[in-house]
């Protein structure tokens, strides 16, 4: 198994199109850096950042309860 993933390898983990991988996903400010050998034209990223990722806690937003006055 290859160390390092692309985007359409993180479009089929998430199940979406390879745009919305390039577009939406890979930009998200938790995302992982790129791969020091990536280039602009083969981007690539290590598979255990990636899967540290999708595999992560959401943060918890504290819900506001509103109380009778």
């Amino acid at each position: 198994m290859n160390d390092l993933m692309t985007l359409t390898d993180i479009a089929e983990k998430h199940r979406c199109s390879l745009r919305h991988a390039r577009d939406v996903i890979v930009r998200l400010p938790q995302f992982p850096d790129e791969a020091p050998t990536s280039t602009p034209r083969n981007r690539l990223w290590l598979r255990s950042e990636v899967r540290a990722f999708i595999h992560r806690k959401p943060a918890r937003i504290p819900h506001i309860r509103l109380e009778a006055a």
